[in-house]
């Protein structure tokens, strides 16, 4: 888990990407090649949301309303709105949601 964003610096034709709920997705250029990615908005009541063996995607994600903690590498992160994260495919971790949080994320689905 790192607290970095990269933007490329790449130019992207922009085109429309179907509706669906959360299941629209469409290759884009980045340093890293063309690899798929997929916008989503997220909401989680209060609870603990473990994945111990990781998510099958990358994400990064800032958070915009509510509030939690990230735990995950040995690394804990108060998750407030404004905060960004990168979560690699694969990387264990645990979300403590403490007040209804909401965040908007980039998922990788390339790896």
């Amino acid at each position: 888990m790192t607290h970095q964003f990269q933007a490329s610096s790449q130019a992207v034709e922009w085109r429309p990407i179907p509706q669906g709920l959360g299941t629209a997705s469409a290759p884009i250029p980045t340093e890293r090649g063309q690899q798929a990615f997929r916008l989503a908005k997220w909401r989680a009541e209060p609870g603990t949301y473990a994945r111990p063996e990781g998510m099958g995607w990358s994400e990064t994600f800032v958070v915009y309303a509510g509030r939690g903690v990230l735990r995950a590498e040995g690394q804990t992160v108060a998750l407030l709105p404004g905060v960004v994260i990168d979560v690699k495919k694969g990387v264990p971790y645990e979300l403590e949601i403490l007040e209804a949080l909401e965040k908007f994320a980039v998922v990788t689905l390339g790896g």
